[in-house]
């Protein structure tokens, strides 16, 4: 059986899983509780993304043989996959308790802790994980704790560290690309991302660095690398629309990523329009009213299953389909138009937004306090408001700014505050997005 067992781990090494498979199964018959080969089938079903069959595998293996570190270490990479993060947190600790050399149980209790924002719990273990074994992967994962963080610096210093161990390694490659446009090294970064090859997420972020440079023929068909990253039409019935008229058809667009990418690309509903005979809008409650109101050329509705369409077309795509390749195709004219209220003369009327949604998992490099800005509000002659709604807003109270949004119910409501400002000073939130969009000067911090 040893024999037998060494050739069929033999296999597995070099991928090839059904000859592995069919000899572990040869020794589980003659030998059906050997620990080594039900640890082993469990993690070919995990490489097979069959996370109930692994889990269930090597929780036998685990039931013959508890002490073993490593099956512990598994154990959690299933349960991990199958998003049950407190199994896999209890697994790891489990392993380490058993061997605390297991420095990927360490790794993974980083991630854990990352997934649940607990930063600081993060880099304990990455750092727990590297004093164990200095390896790529947890080296990675700092890299990418640390972009999150806005510690940029330090996370092209950790990427660099795991491009020593892996050089070819894509994550890194991505991860350090991140950092470098952070410190606002545009070519380097993406240098960086051109190195990491096919990987999606490097595509997507080379594409955005491409808009920024204008170059939106090459930019925007790599954006579309993120329906690899993230579902996108889910749910929906009948075909994608590929960009050609149907002025007999009705477009369904349908929404995806945040609010200020809705109203961005808002500006090109009157385009879909002209090449459709009818274009419904899929849109979040809070934008919904804004949308009826400002844009009367198309019809909005909060759930797809509400609507009759021919074609969709996800929101982010919109851009990519009607074929734009320079920023002169891009209608730069106010799009979302409210009546202005404003009186001319008295003091400049400015609005500030200093903190977006909490659960963006980049709102600690996006977010501040109002005390940050606090010099701002000391230049005399500006009347300032809080254009602020949530959970720092109490920091308007303290520095004594009207709130006029405190009763607001969506974004027709802000936009209608908006209206009579002359200046907004934001954070990269949906504000900006509105503001801009309304032909208010607006500066982005």
């Amino acid at each position: 059986m040893k024999r037998l067992l060494e050739e069929a781990v033999r296999h597995h090494r070099q991928g090839r899983l059904n000859k592995a498979e069919a000899l572990y199964r040869r020794i589980l018959k003659a030998r059906p509780r050997d620990p080594d080969s039900l640890h082993l089938l469990g993690c070919i079903e995990l490489a097979r993304n069959h996370r109930e069959r692994a889990v269930s595998l090597i929780r036998k293996a685990i039931a013959v043989a508890p002490q073993v570190a490593l099956y512990h270490e598994n154990l959690a990479e299933a349960y991990h996959r199958d998003h049950r993060p407190e199994l896999a947190e209890s697994e790891c600790r489990l392993a380490l308790r058993l061997d605390a050399r297991r420095f990927a149980a360490a790794n993974r209790l980083g991630v854990l802790a990352m997934e649940k924002e607990d930063y600081e719990e993060a880099k304990n273990w990455f750092s727990k994980a590297l004093d164990i074994r200095p390896n790529p992967e947890s080296f990675v994962n700092l890299g990418a704790l640390l972009n999150r963080t806005g510690e940029f610096d330090l996370a092209v210093q950790a990427c660099e560290l795991a491009l020593r161990l892996a050089p070819e390694n894509p994550l890194a490659w991505n991860n350090l690309g991140l950092a470098r446009k952070g410190l606002g090294l545009r070519e380097e970064a993406m240098e960086a991302f051109s190195r990491a090859g096919n990987l999606p997420m490097a595509a997507y972020n080379r594409g955005y660095l491409l808009l920024w440079e204008g170059r939106l023929a090459e930019g925007l068909p790599l954006l579309e690398r993120r329906r690899e990253l993230v579902p996108v039409g889910t749910g929906l019935r009948g075909a994608e629309w590929d960009g050609r008229p149907h002025p007999d058809r009705t477009l369904l667009v349908a929404q995806e990523q945040g609010l200020g990418d809705t109203i961005l690309v808002s500006r090109f509903f009157p385009a879909l329009r002209e090449r459709f005979a009818r274009v419904v809008v899929a849109a979040p409650q809070p934008l919904r009213r804004l949308l009826a109101a400002t844009h009367p050329e198309v019809t909005v509705v909060e759930d797809p299953a509400e609507a009759d369409y021919d074609l969709w077309c996800p929101t982010m795509s919109v851009p990519f389909r009607l074929g734009l390749e320079s920023p002169e195709d891009v209608p730069l004219d106010p799009w979302i138009r409210l009546e202005r209220r404003r009186s001319p003369g008295g003091p400049l009327r400015a609005g500030i937004n200093w903190a977006g949604n909490p659960s963006f998992r980049f709102d600690r490099i996006r977010s501040t306090h109002l005390e940050t800005l606090a010099s701002l509000l000391e230049i005399p002659g500006v009347e300032w408001v809080s254009l602020h709604k949530g959970h720092r807003e109490e920091e308007a109270d303290r520095f004594g700014l009207p709130q006029p949004l405190r009763d607001a119910g969506d974004f027709l409501d802000t936009a209608e505050v908006i209206a009579d400002l002359d200046l907004v000073v934001s954070t990269e939130t949906a504000v900006p997005n509105l503001s801009a969009a309304m032909g208010i000067p607006t500066c982005v911090l």
